[in-house]
């Protein structure tokens, strides 16, 4: 949103909350309980913000539309959204409440460009850049809630008590909190992928033990997408998941743990350890082995034995 929207928005009565008032000046992140919530009419801020819900329930709208909060419910607010705040007066209520700026997570991020790669980001991706709706009201089954009650409860806690060092377990409970609210948002995705991985783990459990007994062999692609039965295609995309590495980078990575364990063999030469872990040509082996660990075969050898 740019400078000019906030002026006129301000300017029709949208409140607009700033992180410079509402955080400490060196923590870009701020925990609270309320026991008490007034209405809050249509507003906004430049900070993101979580709020749990462990008592009572209000009239949560955004972009105009309503979402009813209750008992053990959440939402995310992402920065720059409108969206206002309706409780009945007399009702009793508790919410567990977590703002922060985007460079808590990641300095980089306040200042990221189109086309800078950031991992961090991939925590508020989802919040930044889909529809609020699955964000504005998540609702938790039992043991997805009690992790984040305990979570923001031990955050809650370390906010509160300053013990040194608070900033980074801070830090990594709103990691750990965002990754569990991402999966809950994303759970029809998180169960086809479940399924995926159950449906395939006995066939590429089957070729990485196969990779892992054959090492020292010449294992090519081909052989592999006939055990698995599969094309080329479906196989790598599908190794690549399993093991998080495609088919030529795990056989070679394989090879060269294979090499560092025969190199500490004195009865070995590294002529031998090179056709032992199935690389066949030495000047090959020892172009790689080196582009991996930084040293040459000898070197390594020499290195381990002194040891």
């Amino acid at each position: 949103m740019r400078p000019l929207d906030i002026e006129e928005l301000t300017r029709s009565g949208v409140i607009y909350f700033t992180s410079k008032l509402e955080m400490l000046e060196e923590l870009h992140c701020k925990m609270y309980k309320l026991d008490r919530v007034h209405n809050l009419w249509t507003h906004f801020h430049d900070y993101f913000q979580i709020w749990y819900v462990s008592k009572g329930g209000f009239i949560h709208t955004v972009d105009n539309r309503p979402y009813t909060i209750t008992k053990g419910d959440l939402f995310v607010v992402a920065p720059y959204t409108l969206h206002s705040i309706q409780v009945e007066s007399d009702r009793e209520i508790e919410i567990i409440g977590c703002e922060f700026m985007p460079g808590f997570v990641n300095e980089q991020l306040d200042q990221r460009t189109a086309n800078q790669v950031v991992f961090d980001a991939s925590y508020l991706e989802h919040f930044w850049h889909n529809d609020p709706t699955a964000q504005s009201q998540i609702a938790l089954d039992g043991v997805t809630e009690g992790k984040i009650r305990n979570l923001m409860l031990e955050m809650l806690s370390e906010y509160e008590k300053r013990t040194p060092f608070f900033q980074m377990v801070l830090k990594s409970n709103l990691l750990a909190l965002l990754a569990i609210i991402v999966r809950q948002v994303n759970r029809d995705v998180v169960r086809a992928g479940f399924e995926k991985s159950e449906k395939y783990r006995d066939i590429m459990t089957r070729v990485v033990d196969y990779m892992h007994h054959n090492v020292h062999e010449d294992i090519k692609l081909e052989q592999v997408c006939t055990l698995a039965n599969m094309s080329k295609s479906t196989f790598c995309s599908l190794f690549k998941e399993w093991t998080g590495k495609t088919f030529n980078r795990y056989l070679i990575d394989l090879r060269i743990l294979n090499a560092m364990t025969l190199l500490q063999r004195p009865a070995l030469s590294v002529t031998d350890v090179c056709y032992a872990t199935g690389f066949n040509e030495l000047s090959y082996f020892c172009r790689i082995f080196k582009k991996y660990t930084g040293i040459s075969p000898n070197h390594f050898r020499k290195q381990a034995i002194q040891k």
